[in-house]
């Protein structure tokens, strides 16, 4: 049954773990596959041999990693945690792990749980977040360019109505400029209901 469990695990990239609760999570059981996620091999983490599993964890990580387990511990709760390793070459990898706390007689005996590698997730994470940053540079220049129409538009209907004041003082001679006047004006309403289509299309974007 344990081949078959290490086949299984040492084949994807996932590691199921138990250790201790210390400041190193000594590493007490690993599966292989923590070589495909790590570049380390499990025998170099069992007991800390070379290095200990929080030494895999960026500095930046390592305060949430114990806040969140310890908390997850006091809820009698698991933990569900995204968080970085540090590669053997030096690079971080993302993972996901899922733990719990194992207590015997009451007393907390151990930490085992799963974890799988998430630099696609991650990949793809970073990748929407940068398309909505797009998205909402893009929504706030398309609503200042529509300000501007909205201002034209303001140009244009004064414009429209200082024409019909003219036409009315031209009287008859002034008729064919009033019709010019008149759409003058109705393109100007019919630009500003356009503009404010578009503003609260895109404002409706983030919501």
């Amino acid at each position: 049954m344990d081949s078959i469990f290490e086949s299984v695990f040492g084949s994807i990239h996932a590691f199921v773990y138990r250790c201790r609760n210390d400041s190193d999570y000594t590493m007490e059981y690993m599966t292989d596959g923590i070589e495909r996620i790590t570049g380390y091999r499990k025998a170099e983490i069992l007991n800390n041999a070379g290095v200990s599993y929080a030494g895999l964890t960026p500095e930046i990580d390592r305060d949430r990693i114990f806040a969140e387990v310890d908390a997850a511990i006091e809820a009698g709760e698991s933990w569900d945690i995204t968080h970085r390793l540090v590669h053997r070459s030096g690079h971080h990898v993302w993972v996901r792990e899922r733990g719990t706390a194992i207590f015997e007689d009451g007393t907390l005996s151990y930490l085992q749980g799963l974890v799988v590698g998430a630099d696609a997730e991650a990949n793809l994470r970073t990748s929407l977040e940068r398309r909505i940053e797009e998205i909402e540079t893009a929504s706030v220049n398309i609503v200042g360019l529509t300000e501007r129409i909205t201002g034209s538009v303001r140009a244009m209907s004064m414009l429209s109505i200082n024409a019909r004041i003219e036409a009315a003082r031209s009287g008859p001679a002034g008729q064919g400029f009033a019709v010019v006047a008149n759409e003058i004006k109705s393109l100007a309403e019919e630009n500003a209901h356009f503009a404010d289509q578009i503003t609260d299309q895109v404002r409706n974007m983030g919501h």
